[in-house]
């Protein structure tokens, strides 16, 4: 929040300090504080301010009103007597104000004001297992509020860095603020109250420098004067005329206290690094207000060369340093402001609160909730603290539905599923897996597999427990096929050992998807020749030309018959001719499951 004063207040020239007398009201909306004080408020307070100037006890009326609120905003004109503001974030604020009269006569004000931190509520959470994701519909958890109050810590910064390196030249000079408002109002500079003045710095010829430092009421001390005889380096420079980059920067000192002299007085190259006599005392600064801006000009006279300014810092003696500003709010159990209880509680779907603990600053509040909505559902915890502002925050308990998952979901026959549940609140699984096989119930684990033997559409069922017996269900769908049955049967077969087709047999391809195959063939006289129930051996084995007595087959042509039953439910019935006794079912296949073999030697 530190605090860089506003450069506007430095276009006007100041002829005298402190002689207008400034009083300042403030009025709070909404006030909750019952003790009145308007500058304690809260995040969504507006605060009013009423600035009222006399000048030796008569009423200053044409004036310009300087607001610095402290927090980035500023705010000025003839008509800003009266002005309202509103502080978006916790924390302490000096609000200031400074008036110019015709005269050019000054008055400069500080009022503090606190406006309630956040409490830290890292520790408000549902009490839940860290797996457990939400809760079953039906179910309650508990909620744990606890909050304690963030310390505010006013921050001084008495030092510049320049990041990067600002550049000094005769086109370039530089200016830079350091703004106070932390010293008891009024107060202002006594002899020695300045240890020492520090600038990091980087010049490639020292003579052509002046260093001025100057308070709020526009009083100057000169640390360092120009020099038309002194070109030593003050740091290391880069000797690149093209070069816009800074060199190696030397630490310098102005004290007072120092013995070394003037740093115009040292004429050794470069300059060393130490402490030296300002051109005036710091005495003169006596009578300066140590509040508002302290502002350092460093002014290059040449156009020969340049330098840059890193860093610089104004170091005060620790005696007298102000004490630093910290606050934090008191979290209060409940409150009556404007006759209404203030306190803490729970808010939400079925929130009940069992428990409240003060222990130190810290507010604990717990609850049961029993939220019946599946989803997330909002829960806020409320405190209040001694400035009568309400806080709070939110969290989310999750109404989860049962849920599993199953992999494969679907595939052949004979088909293994693994399933699992994915319920965080879940203590008992168990699963009717929808085939009428027995039901199973999980405790530990949320796996488990199951085999699908026949084909159909199965609905498998997960009931879910929680601890406290609350029960939801998930549904997962279970596809299971079979591969379409197919029958391709070959009608030429040479059995005259010259390696090439000698086996009448089925490809892997022509014959497929069975659960029953039966083949038989025929001579033309209707003798049996072969004979196998066997797919597999159909397939790798075959007819080799020879009857079931192993006597060789003459060539010609030779009757097959096929009784087969596919996993798909079609049935291939073949027959050996003859009358027909019934139309056969709609499922049945005859075209391939009859017809000729050619047997050629």
């Amino acid at each position: 929040m530190k605090k860089f004063f506003l450069l506007f207040f430095l276009t006007f020239p100041l002829f005298a300090f402190s002689q207008l007398n400034i009083t300042i009201t403030s009025k709070l909306v909404p006030l909750y504080t019952v003790d009145g004080d308007t500058l304690s408020g809260c995040r969504d307070s507006v605060i009013w301010f009423k600035a009222t100037v006399t000048d030796g006890g008569s009423s200053v009326t044409n004036a310009e009103y300087y607001w610095d609120f402290d927090d980035g905003t500023t705010t000025f004109g003839t008509d800003k007597d009266s002005v309202v503001h509103q502080f978006t974030d916790g924390g302490g604020y000096r609000v200031k104000l400074k008036v110019i009269d015709a005269s050019s006569q000054t008055g400069f004000k500080i009022l503090p004001v606190k406006i309630a931190m956040p409490p830290n509520y890292s520790k408000t959470k549902v009490n839940l297992p860290e797996d457990q994701t939400g809760i079953c519909k039906g179910s309650s958890a508990e909620l744990i509020g606890q909050a304690y109050p963030e310390e505010w810590k006013d921050t001084t910064i008495y030092e510049v860095t320049e990041d990067p390196p600002v550049e000094v030249s005769d086109i370039k000079p530089y200016q830079s603020t350091l703004s106070f408002d932390e010293f008891p109002e009024g107060t202002t500079y006594n002899v020695g109250d300045i240890d020492s003045i520090g600038i990091s710095l980087e010049h490639s010829d020292m003579g052509n420098l002046q260093i001025k430092l100057t308070c709020e009421n526009g009083t100057s001390v000169i640390l360092k004067n120009f020099d038309a005889t002194n070109h030593a380096y003050l740091g290391e420079p880069i000797d690149d005329e093209a070069s816009s980059e800074a060199g190696t920067p030397y630490q310098y000192y102005w004290s007072d206290a120092s013995l070394s002299g003037t740093i115009n007085s040292t004429t050794l190259s470069p300059i060393p690094e130490s402490d030296y006599l300002p051109e005036l005392s710091f005495d003169n600064f006596s009578g300066c207000p140590m509040n508002g801006t302290w502002t350092i000009d460093i002014t290059d006279n040449q156009n020969t060369d340049n330098g840059y300014i890193f860093s610089w810092a104004i170091v005060f003696k620790k005696n007298i340093l102000p004490e630093k500003w910290t606050f934090k709010d008191t979290l209060l159990q409940s409150k009556t402001i404007n006759g209404a209880l203030y306190g803490t509680y729970w808010e939400g779907k079925n929130a009940s609160l069992t428990q409240i603990i003060s222990l130190g600053d810290t507010i604990n509040g717990k609850a049961t909730a029993a939220p019946n909505i599946y989803g997330n559902n909002g829960y806020k915890f409320h405190i209040i603290n001694n400035f009568g502002c309400p806080q709070d925050t939110s969290i989310t308990i999750t109404v989860e539905e049962a849920s599993a998952t199953a992999n494969p979901e679907s595939g052949e026959a004979k088909l293994d599923v693994a399933f699992k549940n994915t319920t965080s609140w879940a203590t008992e699984k168990e699963w009717d897996f929808g085939d009428k096989s027995p039901t199973e119930l999980i405790i530990e684990e949320d796996t488990v597999s199951h085999r699908y033997p026949e084909k159909g559409n199965y609905k498998a069922v997960l009931t879910a427990t929680d601890k406290n017996g609350c029960i939801d269900y998930d549904t997962l769908t279970i596809v299971v096929s079979v591969e379409p049955s197919k029958i391709e049967s070959p009608n030429v077969f040479t059995p005259n050992g010259d390696g090439i087709n000698d086996v009448y047999k089925f490809s892997k391809e022509s014959l497929k998807g069975m659960k029953e195959f039966h083949l038989t063939i025929y001579n033309r006289w209707g003798e049996k020749m072969y004979e196998t129930k066997s797919q597999e051996d159909a397939i790798n084995i075959g007819w080799d030309g020879k009857n079931a007595l192993g006597i060789t087959a003459s060539p010609g042509i030779y009757y097959y018959v096929i009784y087969a039953e596919g996993k798909d439910g079609i049935i291939y019935k073949g027959d050996r001719g003859g009358k027909k006794n019934k139309k056969p079912a709609e499922n049945t296949v005859t075209t391939a499951s009859k017809g000729t073999i050619h047997l050629f030697r």
